[in-house]
């Protein structure tokens, strides 16, 4: 990605595409990778629960999300037709389980029916979501009652400070803002968790990132 200017990294992590993406593909998985985990782990899956993600990107993560609990049923919601074909390849390499994947155009309309899910997740997914009523909304919607929501993103302080953070690209938001949202749809036991990791940031430089986590039950 050496030879991309800023605003084409912007608009590469928000939808990667052509060999850059699949550069950045990599770079993404080694830099969020342990931000997935914690997320996932937030989650508490059980036995045969139905779990969405959105914005599933490489799908390299897809091992750990079924090594959470057995007989998980996975499905992923995508802009991207680069990660959406990287995350055909791992569901491949998985014959045993059971992933559906999706591409989409906006991801703030679902294409699933009522209270078909037990959880739904994203990872650094909520700075491309002009308008987060929308997202959280729908994601109530397919939810199933008693379901989770778990979202982490970066923190909003050190994001904003990243050279690629565009403002035609990215929206920061703050979490108690975020959390506000939430239960104003109507998510009750909203829970934040803050970490700090040493990890990669997207141009592959060693940074020390805080990022937060927030789950809310529907």
């Amino acid at each position: 990605m050496s030879n991309l200017d800023l605003n084409e990294v912007a608009n590469q992590l928000r939808c990667p595409s052509g060999e850059a993406g699949e550069e950045l593909a990599e770079v993404m998985f080694k830099s969020n990778s342990n931000m997935i985990y914690k997320t996932v782990d937030r989650l508490q899956l059980y036995q045969k629960d139905a779990v969405l993600e959105i914005g599933f990107g490489s799908g390299k993560h897809l091992p750990y999300i079924f090594s959470s609990a057995p007989d998980i049923q996975y499905s992923g919601i995508e802009i991207s037709a680069l990660m959406l074909e990287m995350a055909v390849k791992v569901k491949d390499s998985l014959p045993q389980e059971q992933i559906d994947l999706t591409l989409a155009q906006e991801l703030n309309i679902l294409p699933y029916a009522d209270k078909v899910f037990n959880h739904c997740f994203s990872v650094n997914t909520v700075y491309f979501w002009n308008d987060p009523v929308k997202y959280f909304t729908e994601i109530y919607r397919v939810l199933k009652p008693g379901g989770s929501i778990a979202l982490s993103y970066i923190r909003e302080d050190f994001a904003q400070q990243q050279p690629f953070a565009k403002e035609d690209v990215f929206h920061f938001y703050r979490t108690e803002w975020l959390i506000r949202i939430m239960t104003n749809i109507g998510y009750s036991h909203v829970e934040r968790w803050q970490y700090i990791e040493n990890t990669l940031d997207k141009l592959g430089n060693k940074v020390i990132r805080p990022f937060v986590v927030l789950r809310g039950k529907k």
